[in-house]
């Protein structure tokens, strides 16, 4: 099973009374402006724990090595990187139509994590599960858990 993470807004918080994590290679962490939101490494530990592999999917130009090397500040491994790039090429394609900023079940993902209501109405019409989360939520992560152990539940029903 997969689950994906937004970046911005989600887990890099720009606000300035945000929480971070404690980078576990404090020495690379100086090489990155950005930190991530406190409470994704023990969830993330958490999410594995449970058969989760952990992907970010961002509408960022970020590279994927850097998005990489950043959670690896972290001790996260992640299992896949979608940025904006992959997303137009693997998505968009050469399609006329406007596709969602996000469609995460074209990647396999079993839930997304955001902070934009738009890629929750988007999972709705396009049949991928979101799970919408406030940069301001301090129980967040065991919102997201509570969401991964129902679609835990709900893919064992299918079986």
């Amino acid at each position: 099973m997969k689950i994906s993470f937004d970046l911005d807004d989600t887990l890099i918080l720009t606000d300035k009374d945000a929480i971070y994590e404690k980078p576990v290679k404090g020495f690379k962490a100086l090489f990155f402006k950005e930190k991530l939101r406190k409470g994704i490494i023990v969830l993330c530990e958490e999410l594995k724990s449970l058969g989760f592999d952990i992907c970010v999917y961002t509408t960022s130009e970020r590279s994927i090595s850097y998005i990489k090397h950043l959670f690896g500040v972290y001790g996260i491994k992640l299992s896949n990187v979608i940025n904006q790039k992959v997303h137009k090429e693997f998505v968009q394609g050469t399609r006329k139509e406007v596709m969602p900023s996000k469609v995460p079940s074209k990647f396999g993902i079993d839930l997304h994590i955001d902070d934009d209501i738009s890629v929750k109405q988007n999972g709705m019409q396009f049949g991928f599960n979101v799970l919408i989360i406030s940069k301001f939520d301090k129980e967040w992560s065991l919102k997201v858990l509570d969401e991964a152990k129902r679609i835990i539940r709900l893919k064992s029903h299918c079986k």
